[in-house]
């Protein structure tokens, strides 16, 4: 079992780490790492504690405590910070074996179903935009865009 493990993660011929856009997911999911730990802080703290405050229809303080903010009694920005744990592990992988790159497109394509629900539910249900979950989302989405232009690079 140990070998097998071991030549899984053992680096190939053509691998993955001198393609640049490896580089830049990596980039975008420690930008996305940061936003939602601190996200995932913010939505433990007292209401008031967002410093970006309260602009109309841009309101962190609005979505992170809407009754939206959970799923199934889990802060949304802390399963936001497990998807880009995860996104950094596959990338990691992904650079020593480019088997992996599969992995990032899937789990991007999950992440992007879940972007979805929850601009959906910015948008029309709490008339508010987080500008942090925003960018977050745009580091998800740009993730999943360079995965699958990584995909088709590593054929």
């Amino acid at each position: 079992m140990e070998h097998g493990l071991r030549s899984l993660l053992t680096r190939k011929e053509g691998t993955t780490n001198r393609n640049p856009l490896f580089w830049i997911m990596t980039v975008f999911a420690m930008i996305g790492l940061a936003v939602s730990a601190y996200l995932a802080y913010l939505s433990s703290t007292p209401p008031a504690s967002c410093p970006i405050g309260d602009f109309g229809i841009l309101s962190c303080n609005e979505v992170l405590w809407s009754e939206y903010s959970h799923f199934f009694g889990i802060s949304v920005a802390l399963l936001g910070l497990g998807w880009f744990v995860i996104i950094m592990g596959l990338i990691a992988l992904a650079w020593r074996n480019r088997r992996f790159v599969i992995g990032i497109v899937v789990w991007s394509l999950l992440g992007a179903f879940g972007v979805a629900a929850f601009v959906y539910t910015e948008l029309f249900l709490l008339r508010s935009i987080c500008p942090l979950c925003t960018i977050a989302h745009l580091c998800g989405l740009a993730i999943l865009i360079l995965s699958i232009a990584a995909a088709r690079s590593t054929r």
